[in-house]
């Protein structure tokens, strides 16, 4: 992303306007087309399901939202459904525009990632459980909603400790 070039754009920028950078349009498109591959390969072996109906789920931060376009361009022809749900957003770390976010850094590292929140953010425990419950509310429910239909796979476009959570489920 834009912050990955440029550490201090988060003081002048809201997180969640932060926008990819040319290499992260590349790594997106990337992405995409290696999981294009895994579709093929799983609709050309008899003995596995067909990749047909995918659902993506996506943060609502800019940068998602824009992985998720460049992303879906290699296997658009399977989407069905994408939402955007902000219970897998980055961790909030708090309105912090100053040099104080080193001095926080540095008391959570005494702390644990984990437990340390932010002032006027989140802790790692928090962003946790708000990822626990959309995998309970939907993820384990995606194929059983009165109205929707049956999909293939899903697609899920986070953030690195979100995604980390997601993966302990």
């Amino acid at each position: 992303s834009e912050s990955n070039a440029d550490h201090t754009l988060w003081r002048k920028k809201p997180d969640n306007l932060i926008e990819l950078s040319s290499r992260g349009i590349d790594e997106a498109e990337y992405a995409g087309e290696q999981l294009e591959e895994i579709f093929q390969k799983y609709d050309e072996d008899n003995s596995l399901p067909n990749i047909e109906r995918v659902h993506m789920i996506v943060s609502p931060f800019e940068r998602t939202l824009q992985t998720s376009f460049f992303m879906r361009r290699a296997f658009d022809h399977r989407v069905v459904r994408t939402d955007v749900e902000s219970r897998i957003r980055e961790q909030e770390f708090g309105n912090l525009q100053g040099d104080e976010f080193q001095n926080f850094r540095e008391e959570q590292k005494g702390v644990g990632r984990f437990w340390y929140r932010f002032p006027t953010g989140e802790s790692g425990a928090d962003v946790y459980d708000r990822v626990k419950s959309w995998w309970f509310e939907s993820v384990l429910t995606v194929n059983s909603r009165v109205g929707h239909d049956v999909v293939d796979a899903l697609v899920v476009v986070t953030h690195g400790l979100t995604m980390r959570f997601v993966l302990m489920q």
